[in-house]
């Protein structure tokens, strides 16, 4: 039963997150698919083996439209929360501990022959159930927002490690600032188009010589190098000439470097 409902709450919520993705992007998306599934198996992992399957069907529903919506909060909070890790598995974590509280059913529970004198929940006529599981939910937001803000600050106090990036490092990749090598191909494909298209000052004087028919244009090199392309500063060089800020750590110039031979 609880591999069944957890098939059911994670199918529902990656079709109700990718309708709702439609009414603004008007397609549906693999990210939002995936996004409701993972919203709706969060919501599953407390309320599986306590729930119906028609529960796990509704649980879906909630769990992908609100995991959904959660994800503005890191707007109106101000938090940095690139993954949405708040909205995903706070929010379907709360979702399926209440959902236990309303739907949980003493004989879904008993049908492992083991644990077959647990109270359900309010189809069982178990009303206090709902306030111990709001105070399970506090207790348990309680417990990881302080260890949390404790961990992270004794990471942001230790010798060598922060809690934030560079603007060099983003820049650059975090990949290759931390661990020296790219994790996503895509990433240094990119950053190889950037470094050996030619800066815009540069291709527009080729472009002018080659107008003007001057001879001197053809001994121009077809593609220009902004530097040493696996160093911060060939980034920042190729972005002022094409008249966009270079900054460095703290807002300081990014020194330009040559071509290496």
């Amino acid at each position: 039963m609880a591999i069944w409902n957890t098939m059911l709450a994670a199918a529902f919520g990656g079709v109700v997150w990718c309708l709702l993705d439609w009414r603004l992007e008007k397609k549906f998306t693999m990210v939002g698919f995936c996004s409701g599934t993972i919203a709706g198996l969060v919501a599953a992992t407390p309320a599986s083996g306590f729930i119906p399957p028609w529960a796990a069907v509704i649980m879906g529903i909630v769990s992908g439209a609100a995991c959904n919506f959660a994800t503005k909060l890191k707007f109106l909070m101000r938090i940095d929360d690139a993954l949405d890790l708040f909205a995903e598995h706070a929010i379907g974590g709360m979702i399926g501990l209440l959902f236990n509280a309303f739907f949980a059913k003493n004989s879904i529970i008993a049908l492992d022959n083991v644990n077959t004198s647990i109270p359900g929940g309010w189809l069982d006529h178990n009303w206090k159930q709902l306030y111990i599981q709001f105070a399970y939910i506090c207790a348990a937001s309680g417990y990881a927002f302080v260890m949390t803000a404790l961990l992270a600050k004794l990471v942001d106090m230790t010798p060598c490690l922060h809690l934030r990036a560079t603007d060099d490092a983003e820049h650059l990749g975090m990949d290759d600032d931390q661990i020296g090598e790219f994790a996503n191909d895509y990433i240094e494909v990119r950053r190889d188009y950037d470094d050996w298209t030619p800066p815009a000052s540069v291709e527009k004087s080729w472009n002018i010589r080659a107008d003007s028919g001057s001879d001197s244009s053809m001994r121009l090199p077809q593609h220009v190098a902004a530097g040493d392309r696996h160093g911060k500063p060939d980034v920042g060089l190729h972005d002022q000439q094409n008249g966009l800020p270079a900054s460095g750590q703290n807002g300081s110039q990014l020194e330009p470097i040559s071509e290496k031979e």
